[in-house]
């Protein structure tokens, strides 16, 4: 997977636009991260706390709901979640693009970021929200695309281990896997 031609899409085809975010209950952001490790491009993921209310166990990108009284616009809900999940502090010039919009059958609207770090970086996860962070290949991840014949609409599911990975982040990561093939 070649990081730079995702850079050129990124910027040209999904650049990067602050926008003005009005307080909803279910707007929110995820921060994807991108890095060269081991001569592969990986993504970082985290396993969602079993002990959580919504969406324990779940693979899923930090992340979370916009707070007005805190967060200027979504991209800060996604650098302040990253933050508070993993410790991980991303430079706003480190985020490349803003995918579109997805939509979940909850009616959550999550909007994902794209970062593209120059190395794997360095976590220290949060015992309240993180059962465990995932460091993947992203080729090797995205080879291993399939339908969910369980759902009515037989969405793309991922697999990485015994984890599956589906809904919001599976779209996510089917538009990232299409920046490097179009």
């Amino acid at each position: 997977m070649n990081l730079f031609l995702i850079k050129h899409k990124l910027k040209n085809d999904f650049p990067l636009m602050r926008e003005v975010t009005w307080a909803h209950p279910q707007r929110a952001a995820v921060m994807v991260m991108l890095y060269p490790k081991h001569n592969k491009t990986h993504v970082l993921m985290t396993k969602r706390a079993e002990h959580l209310k919504y969406h324990a166990g779940e693979v899923s990108f930090p992340g979370g709901v916009f707070e007005d009284d805190r967060d200027d616009d979504l991209l800060a809900t996604a650098l302040r979640e990253t933050q508070e999940e993993l410790a991980i502090g991303i430079e706003p010039e480190d985020v490349l693009g803003k995918l579109p919009v997805v939509n979940t059958r909850l009616g959550f609207e999550i909007t994902p970021f794209v970062s593209i770090l120059a190395y794997s970086p360095k976590y220290q996860p949060s015992e309240n929200e993180v059962g465990e962070v995932l460091e993947i290949p992203f080729t090797t991840l995205l080879s291993t695309q399939q339908r969910d014949v369980g759902n009515k609409t037989g969405e793309v599911m991922y697999w990485f281990r015994h984890h599956r990975i589906w809904g919001a982040s599976a779209k996510i990561l089917s538009r990232i896997g299409h920046l490097a093939t179009y």
